[in-house]
């Protein structure tokens, strides 16, 4: 069976070094794990994985120095195409920009597309505060739809997270899971994938919580707009550009949900390495290949679909 994983991080030591600098290292109450080229290798092979996007993790490389950002974006994405270059049967990369600024961000994605052969970009749920979707960020998704780009949503930490709760921290447990859907429901809400309909997003996390609210969305914006509190929101016209992963904890349950919203050819594999143990993902992999739910469209999960996404020719 060909696997491609399209959620799959690395962790170059320039990027380690910046978080620890910053103090950023810690930031989401979840230990960034230790990650080399040959472990990822040794995943790979374990898992049976022919294939891998990679992109960058949380948190964002943004530490409130614009230049800095730009250089160590650059620097980042230089690196992911050497291991592209080393191995280009194996890997694949989304590139990360430097947002909050959007002309950096524009410069920077098209350098990468162009010049390293980026297959996508990564992007953010929110860049200090300037979640994907707003007008601000218009002139990125243009461009992006210009070149027709797939982009990557990672979740980020939020402004403002609840203290005192259970789900406050690790933020995966639940908030990098409502940050996905904010942003989301967010390029949903104000239009932008139906403006720059040759944008094709990957959420991650079987479309974390976005399942669930699709159908509260459409209702309660239709009252909204009966009482003047704003426009009836049309999430049929946004679809056709929404790709899900299934990575973190898709079975039992999270599959069987996503696929409400979600057709088969808009579903790829994801394992999020190495933040998920290579274990883990063996785990997860019998799982996928013994739901019988998904059995007739295992191939396009597992390969297909990604191929054409990304415009991989493996």
């Amino acid at each position: 069976m060909k696997l491609i994983d399209a959620h799959c991080h690395f962790l170059p030591d320039i990027y380690v070094k910046a978080l620890k600098k910053y103090d950023r290292i810690n930031e989401d109450g979840f230990p960034i794990p230790d990650w080399s080229y040959d472990m990822q290798m040794e995943y790979m092979e374990k898992a049976g994985i022919s294939h891998a996007v990679l992109s960058l993790s949380t948190p964002h490389p943004y530490f409130g120095d614009d230049s800095f950002s730009a250089q160590l974006c650059r620097a980042i994405n230089e690196f992911a195409a050497d291991i592209g270059k080393k191995a280009p049967e194996k890997f694949s990369f989304a590139a990360c920009l430097p947002l909050p600024n959007v002309e950096l961000a524009i410069q920077e994605a098209a350098y990468s597309l162009h010049t390293l052969g980026a297959c996508g970009v990564k992007l953010a749920s929110q860049s200090q505060g300037l979640y994907l979707g707003d007008p601000a960020l218009d002139p990125l998704m243009e461009y992006l739809d210009q070149e027709k780009t797939a982009v990557i949503i990672h979740p980020s930490k939020p402004q403002a997270v609840p203290e005192g709760c259970f789900t406050s921290k690790p933020l995966p447990l639940l908030e990098f899971i409502t940050d996905t859907t904010r942003a989301v429901i967010n390029l949903i809400a104000n239009g932008t994938l139906e403006r720059y309909p040759n944008v094709k997003v990957l959420v991650p996390h079987c479309g974390s919580f976005l399942p669930n609210l699709i159908d509260r969305l459409t209702g309660i914006t239709s009252l909204f707009a009966q009482k003047g509190l704003g426009r009836q929101v049309h999430v049929e016209k946004s679809l056709p550009s929404l790709y899900f992963d299934i990575a973190g904890d898709a079975f039992p349950r999270g599959i069987a949900i996503l696929s409400t919203l979600a057709d088969e050819d808009h579903i790829l594999f994801g394992g999020d390495f190495p933040y998920t143990p290579a274990p883990m993902i063996c785990s997860k992999i019998r799982d996928m290949e013994q739901c019988a739910s998904i059995s007739s469209c295992l191939d396009k999960i597992t390969c297909k679909n990604a191929e054409k996404l990304f415009g991989l020719s493996l």
